[in-house]
C-alpha cells in the first residue's frame, strides 16, 4: 500500500489500509451508531472491509450497513450486494424506496421511478429481494435517520462513505471545509466519515488483490471490454449523458439485460447507438448560439417546463452579464468578467437543453419536485441526489 495523505496531501508515511482502520476504530470507541453506506462500488466495498477490521479489533460486529435499490444498474452489482448480506460480519438494511432516478436520455420525462407501482413487476428490470424493506423516504440523505437507527444516548449517528479526493476538486475542497475525515457538524442526526478519503484507484485494486475480497465483477468486464481502471465507475447507468459510453459496452456485454432496459428506459437504445448527438443540442448551418438556444430550449422545446426554466435562466445571465460589460453575452466562451462557466450562449444551450431540473448546475432556479411530473409522488424531502 502506498503513503496515505493527510488533508493538507501532504505524505504521512503510513500505509493507507492500517490508518483507515486506525480512523474506523477511533470512531466505534466513541460509542456512535455506524452505519455503512453501500453501493456495491468498490469505494464502498472497501469501506465496509476497513470497518469490518475496526469493528473485530473493538469487539463492535456485526457491522451496520444501509443500501438503497435503484433497479437498474449493471449487472453483477446486486449479486455482489447479496452475497454481502449472508457475511455474518454485518447487518444488511436493503431499503426499497421507489424513487425517482434520472433519465438523462428522455429530455421530456427526466425521471423514471424505482420498482415503479404503476407497473407490473414482470416490466421491471428485476425485483428487489423479499427480505428488502421498503420506506416512504425519497431522499437518500434519508437513508440513515436516528428515526431508522436510534443512536445511543448522548452519541449520533455515523454514515461511512467512500468518498475518496481523488475524484474530483469539489470532493477535496469539501474535505479541507471539514478539517479532517469526519464532518464537524450532525446533519438530521448524524456525522459524515470519510475513512478512505486518501486512496487511490491503485491502492483500492492493490488491497483487494492483497487480501482477496470479495467485489462487483461488473467491474471485470468493463475492464475487460476496454475501460481503464482509472476510469471504473458503478453508478446508475442513465444518470448522466456522458454514460451512453457505458451503455454501449452493457449492450455488447449483457445483451438480454440492455434490451430489458431498453424496454422499460425510452432514449436509451438512442444513446447508446448515437452517443451524445442524442442528447445535445444540434445548432443549424449560419445559426447562431442565441437562435440555437431560442430554438432547441425554448421555441422547440418538447414540454412547457423545459421553456419556463430556459427563460428564466436566459434572463438571469444576460442581466448579470450587464452589469460589468456593454457587450452582448458571448457565444461561445465565457465573459473575462463573469463569474460562471455557463457564460455563453453555447454553455447555457448545452445546460438547459433537456431544462436542467435537478438544477444542477444552476442554483436561481429551483429543483422540480417529483410530484411535478407525476401527481401523488410527492416531495424529495431533501436536496435531490441519487448516489
Amino acid at each position: 500500500m502506498i503513503r496515505c495523505n493527510n488533508p493538507a496531501h501532504r505524505p504521512l508515511g503510513v500505509d493507507v489500509w492500517n490508518t483507515s482502520v486506525d480512523r474506523m476504530k477511533t470512531v466505534y470507541r466513541q460509542g456512535h451508531r455506524i452505519i455503512v453506506s453501500f453501493s456495491a462500488g468498490k469505494d464502498s466495498g472497501v469501506c465496509l472491509e476497513v470497518c469490518i477490521e475496526a469493528a473485530r479489533q473493538t469487539g463492535n460486529l456485526p457491522v451496520e450497513v444501509v443500501m438503497r435499490d435503484d433497479e437498474i444498474m449493471l449487472p453483477g452489482t446486486f449479486e455482489y450486494a447479496e452475497r454481502v448480506t449472508k457475511r455474518p460480519e454485518v447487518r444488511f438494511n436493503w431499503l426499497v424506496a421507489r424513487q425517482p432516478v434520472i433519465n438523462a436520455f428522455n429530455r421530456a420525462m427526466p425521471y423514471f421511478w424505482a420498482f415503479d407501482p404503476l407497473l407490473p413487476p414482470d416490466k421491471w428490470v428485476r425485483r428487489f429481494p423479499d427480505f428488502a424493506q421498503e420506506i416512504p423516504d425519497k431522499c437518500i440523505e434519508n437513508m440513515a435517520t436516528t428515526e431508522r437507527f436510534p443512536p445511543p444516548p448522548g452519541r449520533l449517528i455515523v454514515q461511512v462513505i467512500g468518498l475518496r479526493v481523488e475524484e474530483s476538486r469539489q470532493r477535496k475542497m469539501g474535505l479541507h471545509s471539514s478539517g479532517g475525515y469526519m464532518t464537524r457538524h450532525p446533519r438530521r442526526g448524524s456525522l459524515l466519515c470519510r475513512p478512505i478519503y486518501d486512496w487511490t484507484d491503485g491502492d483500492v485494486w492493490l488491497a483487494h488483490k492483497r487480501f482477496g475480497w470479495d467485489y462487483n465483477r461488473a467491474y471485470d468486464v468493463m475492464n475487460r471490454m476496454g475501460i481503464p481502471k482509472k476510469r471504473l465507475r458503478i453508478a446508475p447507468p442513465t444518470m448522466i449523458a456522458w454514460s451512453f459510453s457505458t451503455l454501449k459496452i452493457a449492450a455488447a456485454a449483457w445483451p438480454k439485460w440492455f434490451d430489458r432496459v431498453c424496454v422499460r428506459l425510452p432514449g436509451v437504445r438512442t444513446a447508446a447507438m448515437f452517443g451524445l448527438r442524442a442528447v445535445q443540442p444540434y445548432r443549424k448551418y449560419k445559426e447562431t448560439w442565441q437562435e440555437c438556444f431560442q430554438r432547441e430550449c425554448i421555441d422547440d422545446a418538447p414540454a412547457a417546463w423545459i421553456a419556463e426554466r430556459a427563460e428564466a435562466v436566459k434572463r438571469y445571465y444576460v442581466n448579470q452579464h450587464a452589469h460589468h460589460s456593454t457587450q452582448p453575452l458571448p457565444e461561445v466562451g465565457s465573459c473575462s468578467n463573469c463569474t460562471s462557466a455557463l457564460g455563453s450562449w453555447k454553455a447555457l444551450t448545452i445546460a438547459m437543453y433537456n431544462g436542467n431540473p435537478f438544477s444542477l448546475k444552476m442554483k436561481m432556479i429551483p429543483y422540480i419536485e417529483p410530484e411535478f411530473f407525476r401527481p401523488g409522488a410527492g416531495a424529495w424531502g431533501g436536496t435531490p441526489a441519487f448516489s
